[in-house]
């Protein structure tokens, strides 16, 4: 079963909050993104920055800095995905070369 998503998150900015029961209680938003050969994470707590509000407005404001400093997504697609491909390929290019093979074969007989 899927989990519900919190209302709270946006894109790259996780709202975080723990079971009232947990021994620990965490409340605030992580902004997590990846960016070239960096993955940026970072924990905004509600309690240091005053509030939920306050700990969103952080989380937003370092978000915008860190993609400007940051250079710009290189979306690359799951590893198996990629390795399916390019197995998939070579895999018609070797029935290719076969059947172009067969056809001189039967050409010269």
């Amino acid at each position: 079963m899927k989990t519900r998503g919190n209302p709270d998150s946006e894109p790259n900015i996780r709202r975080i909050d723990s079971k009232r029961n947990a021994q620990k209680q965490t409340h605030g938003f992580q902004v997590h993104f990846l960016r070239g050969n960096q993955a940026v994470t970072r924990m905004f707590s509600d309690t240091i920055y005053g509030g939920k509000e306050g700990a969103r407005r952080a989380a937003r404001k370092y978000k915008r800095e860190m993609l400007g400093e940051l250079p710009e997504r290189i979306f690359r697609g799951p590893v198996a995905a990629s390795k399916a491909a390019a197995s998939k390929k070579s895999r018609t290019k070797s029935r290719a070369a076969g059947a172009a093979a067969r056809q001189k074969t039967s050409r010269r007989r």
